[in-house]
Order: structure tokens, then sequence, then C-alpha cells
């Protein structure tokens, strides 16, 4: 058994359709993947019949985008109920409010003589996010940077000329959102910006957990999330967060996360809705 709880497909910000990602993560004797797009979960069932055919097992996820304060919190949600209508409805708005920015950073741009319109994203399937990796990509194919993280650096972060701040969802918005699907919701990547006593503010609204093993957390970091996740009864999850050739994120299935982790996710989310 072999575990990967973080990845993306095109339905978000990945480079593979979730046939491919299922694929890529079967041909390195993954078994169990959870497929995380943000704010959709439009990849589920294509990486299901997929994963049906291979003898995998496919764990439903999202991750929620949350507006950024001080810097913006991503909340994982696993094995959630994706046919539940309300949470559709409460992606449907997530993802209109990042159309809505993604338009506003477009506008910017074209007041800098860079020319991309909204209807160049009209391909992107149905329930598909846009994001600002997307005008990223868009960038690249037109020669103005040459990778994702260029076009960050030199437009789209915070402080650079096309910024707009997410008007989102909270982090307390997202946490009810995965427990209104019957989810269970876990911080992501914790180490980029999130300090334990947010973890525990964000454990009181309903948080289970935190995403200990992650590409960029080094021995100490996961050391020290593993203490504090088992201190206070918080679930230690892990994902390679891979997005596919070219995205600069391409470490599937290197995170070496415990295989019972799936089972203590189960079993937590039995304990909250019976």
């Amino acid at each position: 058994m072999k575990v990967d709880l973080h990845t993306h497909t095109t339905y978000s910000d990945g480079t593979l359709e979730p046939e491919e990602l299922v694929e890529a993560a079967h041909r390195l004797g993954i078994t169990h993947l959870a497929v995380s797009d943000h704010d959709s979960t439009g990849s589920l069932e294509p990486s299901r019949v997929k994963a049906a055919e291979l003898g995998m097992t496919i764990i439903p996820a999202i991750e929620i985008n949350t507006r950024e304060e001080m810097s913006a919190v991503h909340v994982l949600g696993y094995f959630i109920d994706d046919k539940d209508d309300a949470f559709q409805k409460i992606l449907d708005h997530h993802r209109s409010l990042r159309t809505l920015r993604a338009g506003m950073i477009l506008e910017k741009l074209g007041k800098m003589g860079i020319k991309i319109s909204i209807s160049d994203f009209s391909h992107r399937k149905g329930g598909a996010a846009i994001g600002r990796p997307h005008i990223a990509d868009k960038l690249r194919e037109k020669g103005i940077v040459f990778s994702r993280q260029e076009a960050f650096d030199k437009f789209l972060a915070k402080g650079k000329p096309a910024y707009v701040f997410y008007e989102g969802p909270t982090p307390k918005d997202a946490i009810e959102a995965i427990l209104s699907a019957k989810g269970v919701p876990v911080v992501a990547h914790p180490g980029y910006y999130v300090s334990p006593e947010a973890i525990l503010e964000l454990a009181k609204l309903g948080l289970q957990g935190l995403e200990v093993y992650y590409p960029t957390h080094n021995a100490d970091q996961i050391g020290n999330f593993l203490d504090f996740a088992k201190k206070n009864d918080l679930l230690a999850t892990g994902g390679s967060d891979y997005h596919g050739p070219g995205s600069g994120h391409e470490r599937l299935g290197e995170m070496d996360v415990p295989e019972k982790i799936v089972e203590q996710i189960l079993e937590r989310k039995r304990k909250l809705f019976g």
C-alpha cells in the first residue's frame, strides 16, 4: 500500500487530465490516491473510472482556497460526499469568485499592454476553476515569461503589479463547507504560513488535522508537526501536492506517507458523522 493524499489535475491548476494522473500514480506503485483539486470535484468521477481499471483506490478530496488576510490558508477535505448538492453550490460560488478575480487580474495586465481575455479560458471543462496559475500559463504561451514561477514573481504574486486580493471564503467557511459534505478538514502545507496558535484556533472551528509530510517541510518541521499533532489529537496527513509535468510541483508519491493514515482519516470521519 502506497499513499499520496494531495494531487491536482486540469480541473484546477494541474497539467494532467484525471486519467493521466491516475496512470502516473499507478506506474509509481501508488494504491491510494487523493485527487484534491482547488474548489472543484469534477476530476473525481473520471479518476474513479480509471482507478477501477487499474485496481487503485481514489480518495475523494478537495482543496479550498481561502481569502488572504495575512496569508492564504488552504484547507484540504478528505472522504467528502462530492454528490452533495449544497456542497456543490458552495464550490460553484467559490469558482465564480475566482473567475471574478481572474477578470480583474486580466484588466490590470491589459493596462500594461498584455492582452489576455477571459474567453481565452473558455476551453476549460465545466466545473473547472480558473486561477492565477492558468493566467501564468497564458503569459508563458505568449512568451512573456518562461515559467509559472516567473509569472508570479513578475506579475501575479502579492505586491506585484497584477495582483488582486482574493475575496474568497474564510478558513472557517472552508472548514464548515467540508464538514457539511461529511468530509474531514485538514490544513494544507502548514509550513508555508500557519503558526501552531493558528492551527489550534482552526481546530476550535472543526479542523481535524494538518499536512505533516510535504515536499518543502524539512525533517525538523516534520518532527515538530508530528509532535504537535499527537499532543492535540490532530491527524498527521501528507502528500506531494503534485501538479504535473512543467508545474514545478512534480514529486508524485515521494512523501512516504504512512499507510495507516487512510484508516485514521476514516476513523475520524466515523467519529464525526457516525
